[in-house]
């Protein structure tokens, strides 16, 4: 494994394997403490699943290779996408939650299964789709560190794709893979806090908190795309930081009278 640095594989394999094993500790872990029903995690990954792994970002995947030339050549249009992206993440998962707690979860629309239900929305993101791309990372790290582009009879242009792909890795630094498991702590916090938002919307009958979840989201996303790429990987880390301290915030500003004091299973009709 000439080339590799052991460093990096492990700092991949650290990042893997907390992204699959996070959300479920923290689920026990919230579950003990506050007695909400599995029914809301499970309802929570279903949206999740519902919302962007079988439906957007299959979408987004087909629109994106359409438009590859366009985006590559316009700096305003790339903007946009970035845009719509931010925009449409927002509005798909935000109304899953919003049909999950009018519909399934309608004799479950306390605090506490917000919390349930937010820890389910994000955990199968940060299992699946973190998890399953740190994984691919690790893969490809392994092949092309011990790849060597001159022995390869391909064209000229998927040959200049490769050599790139080589020196990306070759400038991968060994602890940034643990920065994505860093992000899903602080996802996690936005998605429970994202679910409490709207679970407000049928507690005190306002719609307002559905669109204040979704502002939220779309400004998310899109804060922490157009700082990466203005000021770097660091400078996004900070942006991540500071809405997870927001999360953080709304989830106990919106904590119902006696909710985390003590566990219970029934849930409360309404």
């Amino acid at each position: 494994m000439s080339g590799l640095d052991v460093r990096l594989i492990v700092s991949f394999c650290l990042a893997i394997a907390f992204d699959l094993a996070m959300p479920l500790f923290v689920a026990l872990w919230a579950r003990r403490r506050l007695g909400f029903a599995w029914k809301t995690v499970g309802v929570g990954a279903l949206a999740f699943a519902l919302s962007q792994l079988l439906t957007r970002v299959p979408a987004v995947q087909v629109i994106q290779y359409l438009l590859r030339e366009e985006l590559k050549s316009s700096q305003t249009l790339l903007t946009l996408w970035f845009v719509v992206l931010s925009l449409t993440a927002g509005l798909f998962e935000e109304t899953a939650r919003l049909i999950a707690f009018k519909y399934p979860l309608k004799h479950f629309r306390r605090w506490r299964d917000a919390v349930g239900f937010g820890i389910g929305h994000g955990g199968l993101e940060a299992t699946l789709l973190v998890g399953g791309m740190a994984i691919i990372g690790l893969v490809n790290v392994v092949v092309l560190s011990r790849m060597d582009p001159s022995t390869l009879s391909l064209p000229a242009e998927q040959l200049e794709q490769v050599r790139a792909a080589k020196a990306q890795v070759a400038g991968l630094r060994w602890w940034e893979p643990l920065m994505g498991a860093y992000e899903r702590v602080w996802a996690l916090a936005f998605h429970i806090a994202m679910s409490v938002l709207v679970l407000q919307r049928f507690l005190r009958d306002q719609r307002r908190w559905y669109w204040l979840a979704l502002g939220l989201h779309t400004l998310f996303n899109l804060c922490s795309v157009l700082v990466a790429r203005a000021a770097g990987n660091m400078a996004a880390e900070g942006v991540i930081t500071a809405f997870g301290l927001l999360s953080l915030w709304i989830i106990l500003r919106l904590r119902e009278k006696g909710e985390g004091d003590g566990p219970t299973t029934e849930p409360v009709p309404h």
